[in-house]
This record gives structure tokens, sequence and C-alpha cells, in this order.
């Protein structure tokens, strides 16, 4: 059986972070074919983008459109480059570079899904995070993350360099080329969804996923309790779908169209009291 990074293995070559296929493969898996009711029609969000390979997913896995933000200049050019050469209609797709939480805070249009891959533990911008993950309007979040140990809902702070592809993006608090960052425990990631209006609604399960995929070898952390995966549900549209609103699924909805985003393209150089530059976007 071929399965995605079988299907397309260029996004083995189009960034420096290092992953087995096997590994990308089995994350496929829990991350979107898990999730593909959710992402069938839905207009998604992807945090932190990097390549686009997990934005190209979702669009084969159904989406409707695609935006992805990314700090990295060539990761934005890359993602462009792939998406094109495969194919992808240019309105179904748009790659915004800029610090993420700067980006949603000047506003990025509305979704009905935001999937947060890989970002929860380069950041310790909490707040700023989940209230333009909010602003979105988006009914369901995507979260793979990597998490402390324990069940104290506590973040360990650990620091990242600003040099490495696969840590921090520098930003404008960042001090000698490192950013100071937070690895969340499990408890943490859902107390943080809940203060800002979701709950977590179902957890991939890991141990089916291996049984289905026995060539499939590497991601421990999932059983050892150092990664999670999580689908959360906004209370918001829980409430709306009880009340005969708007059905959760995204297949199921009429959509309006995309509201224009606006990037900031130099965050680091800018201070929060300072007067903002017009905003662009790439």
């Amino acid at each position: 059986m071929s399965l995605f990074f079988d299907e397309h293995p260029e996004f083995l070559e189009t960034s420096d972070t290092a992953s087995s296929r096997s590994r990308l493969n089995l994350r496929h898996l829990g991350i979107i074919q898990e999730h593909a009711d959710v992402l069938r029609g839905a207009r998604v969000l992807d945090i932190a983008s990097h390549d686009g390979r997990w934005s190209f997913a979702a669009l084969q896995a159904g989406a409707s459109h695609v935006t992805g933000i990314e700090g990295r200049r060539y990761l934005v050019v890359n993602a462009r480059k792939t998406m094109i050469s495969k194919g992808i209609e240019r309105e179904r797709f748009r790659f915004i570079r800029g610090d993420a939480h700067d980006t949603l805070t000047a506003g990025v249009g509305s979704f009905d899904v935001v999937m947060l891959l890989g970002f929860l533990y380069h950041t310790l911008r909490y707040t700023e995070l989940f209230a333009g993950i909010r602003a979105t309007g988006a009914r369901h979040v995507i979260i793979d993350t990597r998490v402390a140990p324990g069940d104290d809902c506590v973040v360990k702070l650990i620091r990242n360099t600003n040099r490495v592809e696969s840590m921090a993006v520098k930003d404008r608090y960042s001090f000698k080329r490192r950013s100071l960052v937070g690895v969340p425990d499990y408890a943490a990631v859902v107390h943080m969804l809940k203060c800002y209006g979701y709950r977590v609604s179902s957890r991939p399960d890991w141990s089916r996923i291996r049984a289905e995929h026995p060539e499939l070898k590497g991601a421990r952390e999932y059983d050892r309790g150092g990664r999670a995966t999580l689908l959360a549900v906004s209370r918001r549209a829980e409430r709306e779908a009880q009340r005969g609103g708007q059905p959760l699924l995204s297949s199921e909805r009429d959509h309006q169209p995309l509201e224009a985003e606006v990037v900031d393209l130099d965050p680091a150089r800018s201070h929060p009291d300072a007067p903002r530059r017009p905003l662009r976007a790439v």
C-alpha cells in the first residue's frame, strides 16, 4: 500500500529538518487521515506551515483552500513551488511569510480548521496564539505537539537557537539569536484550549494505527507520552449546531469568500509600541 510520503517524496528534500519517510507516513495517518472528515471541504489555516507538506496533505484530504503562515522565507518559496509543480490551482492556496502571532493579531481571515502542528513547543506567546486562533472563527483545531512529562498543567521552559530550521524563528523577543520557548504538558494544552473556548473531542488511537501498518517504524514518542495529537472543537460551534445553525463539518456548510490577509514581513524589527508600517502579503 502506497502512503502519502511514498507518493510525494519531494517533501523529504524541500527542507533541512530531518525526518524519516516511515515516521512522516505514520504521522500523516494520525494527523491528516484520522481527521479527513473534518478537513473535507474546509478552509484551513496551517500555522508554522514549514515547506507546505501538511498544507498540501490537507488539500489532498479534500480541503477547499489552505493558508499557511511561515516565518522563514525560503520555506514559503519552497511551499509555493511545490504546490505549483503539483498542479494545485493558485486560488486554492496562499502562503504568508511572517511571525505567526503578529499575523494572527493583525487579522488573517476566517477559517473552518486550524492546524497547529509542531509549533506549541517553539513559542511562549500562548495568549496571542490562542486568541488569534479563536478570532478566525475556526470550528476545529488539529494539534500535534511535543508534551512535557507529567500532568500538572505546567510549561517547561527551554531555549531554542534561531539558527536551526527545526527550532523557533527569530522574533522581537529573541536575544542573541535565541528564543525562550516552552514545552507544555498535556494538561496545559487542554487548559489553554479551554481558556479560549475549545474542548478536546478526540485523539488518534496510535495502537490501532500501528497495528494496521506494522511496516511503519519510529515515532515512538507518541506511545511513550512524549508527543500528542488531538482534535479540539469550538464550544460556540457546538452550541450553534445544537440550536440548528451551521453544522460542525465543513463539507455540510455554505462558505463565504475568504477575507484578505495582512502580514508584517519583518516583525523582529518592530517594537510593540512603535507605529506599524503598512502590512503586505507574500
